[in-house]
């Protein structure tokens, strides 16, 4: 496509737009509301896709006034970018305020209540309000519930004005307590006041699969079993566990990124097409994906998935401590930082082809990808040096993170060479073509909810389904204990700092014939 082309029609897509609206944070005062919700409503407020008609107030135990908190806003967006102009960012902050108290007690939510009506009549926002909850997940419910005694929410009150939730993950621990949660929820709001949140889904390299799939029909007829040979899915930090230990400890990596950010990702890429791209006919088959995949066999788990725990190593030639080094974490934990897996989907477009999956921390690089390994040429009719020679496949990967774009690898013969084979790589990045930073993957998420938009939230089913897979095979490995943990099968193998993990992880692949890819 011509470049003036290409702007014509990017210049011809609907910027979408919010309409009026209260924002409220619970644990407005904590580490996430800093780094990524104040900094993506900002984003909204300055690109002018939520307009005058909105405010923001923060909710949280600390005790400040609302000079307090704008103070706090300003230092959260000029951290994230301090090149932007002062009276932008003042702008922005006349429209946040302030009220504190308890997350379990009624008083602090009359003071919101209050506030809510008040800011309401001010800024003309219709009496709707989105409530994100951003705190430690054992006061979801509390907070729910503390908001539908007070009259904040009422079920079924979706439209004129709304009442919408936005309740961060993770949404349980295993299939039982997911229940609970859901039920306890549905006691005050219903499902669809729920925006059950993944921030990997506002990704617009993650969005993109859904429209490279469905919008392309080169790819879709060979989207299945007859051309793929498999997929792999990456997901690895060079970070380690941070100040995040007394959340990762008892949780670990499964429930950390497999039961929610990586299963998401395997659903957009096998889902099947959906009958429009309407919320609940895509999450239809969201759904599907996952019920289809095969329970994990656990009399042998070990042939299926891989953990791993970082110990000490060299990154930038400076020495990393181990994980059980880390403060909060037990000398004795059993904790994976690390897992690699092989699981397969039951249905016809996806028999006998693997799905490999891998995520870690403290591994070499930050990175996020989705490749798909195309079967090799049946037949190789080309020769190099008397010797038949096996062209590389194709192989389609989705940059997700740090870049985001997607490159194919396809076979090209050499310039001058007689009949030599190389691989040749077609690249996109979205920064190159549009010629910006991308949206803040909670900037899409946060605007979707206001919209009324649930394509990119978790359903309720989702939810069911992710645990009811994942679930037994955390009961097998919650017994690690201290006692077991040098001889047990289910001990994480230790692996080395700044390196892909331990040698199991990649000894899965490579007994298939395989290896994982680094682009």
């Amino acid at each position: 496509m011509e470049s003036n082309e290409r702007s014509k029609n990017v210049e011809a897509c609907e910027l979408v737009t919010g309409g009026g609206c209260g924002y409220v944070i619970f644990g407005a005062s904590g580490d996430l509301t800093q780094r990524k919700l104040l900094p993506s409503v900002f984003s909204l407020y300055r690109s002018k896709r939520v307009g005058e008609e909105f405010f923001i107030i923060g909710f949280a135990r600390s005790t400040m006034d609302d000079d307090a908190f704008r103070d706090r806003v300003k230092k959260s967006i000029r951290h994230a970018d301090n090149s932007i102009p002062e009276d932008e960012i003042t702008s922005f902050a006349d429209k946040c305020f302030y009220v504190s108290g308890s997350y379990d007690l009624s008083d602090g939510y009359q003071r919101l209540k209050e506030k809510t009506k008040e800011l309401a009549t001010r800024f003309a926002t219709s009496g709707n309000l989105v409530f994100h909850i951003a705190t430690p997940p054992p006061l979801y419910a509390v907070i729910v519930a503390e908001l539908g005694k007070n009259g904040l929410v009422k079920r079924h009150q979706n439209d004129h004005p709304f009442h919408r939730v936005i309740v961060e993950k993770p949404f349980g621990r295993d299939l039982e307590s997911a229940d609970r949660l859901n039920t306890d929820l549905l006691e005050h709001i219903s499902d669809d006041q729920i925006y059950r949140i993944d921030h990997y889904l506002g990704k617009e390299t993650v969005q993109n699969i859904l429209m490279f799939r469905f919008a392309n029909p080169i790819f879709e007829p060979a989207w299945n079993c007859a051309h793929i040979d498999h997929v792999q899915i990456t997901v690895a930090e060079s970070l380690g566990v941070e100040h995040r230990a007394g959340y990762f400890e008892p949780a670990g990596l499964l429930r950390d990124m497999f039961q929610n950010h990586m299963l998401q990702l395997a659903a957009l890429v096998g889902m099947e097409p959906p009958v429009s791209f309407d919320s609940e006919n895509v999450r239809d088959e969201n759904v599907k994906f996952m019920k289809s995949i095969r329970p994990f066999d656990l009399k042998n788990l070990d042939a299926q998935l891989v953990r791993g725990q970082y110990g000490e190593g060299l990154i930038a030639e400076n020495r990393i401590k181990g994980y059980r080094e880390e403060e909060g974490v037990a000398p004795t934990s059993c904790t994976e930082t690390y897992f690699a897996m092989k699981m397969f989907v039951d249905n016809w477009r996806w028999k006998g082809v693997p799905f490999y999956l891998r995520a870690g921390k403290r591994l070499e690089k930050k990175l996020t990808q989705i490749a798909l390994v195309f079967k090799k040429a049946p037949h190789c009719m080309f020769s190099q040096a008397n010797a038949p020679v096996a062209p590389a496949p194709n192989v389609l990967i989705f940059d997700i993170q740090p870049k985001q774009g997607l490159s194919l690898s396809c076979q090209a013969k050499v310039p001058g060479a007689k009949m030599c084979l190389t691989t040749m790589q077609m690249d996109f990045n979205y920064r190159d073509v549009f010629g910006s930073e991308m949206d803040e993957d909670y900037s899409t998420l946060i605007l979707d909810c206001i919209r009324g938009d649930q394509t990119l939230f978790w359903r309720k089913d989702g939810v069911e389904a992710s645990w009811r897979l994942l679930t037994p095979v955390l009961r097998d490995y919650d017994t690690c204990t201290a006692t077991k943990k040098t001889t047990a099968p289910d001990t994480p193998e230790i692996y080395s700092a700044g390196g892909w993990g331990p040698a199991a992880g990649d000894h899965l692949l490579e007994k298939d014939g395989r290896q994982w890819i680094v682009a």
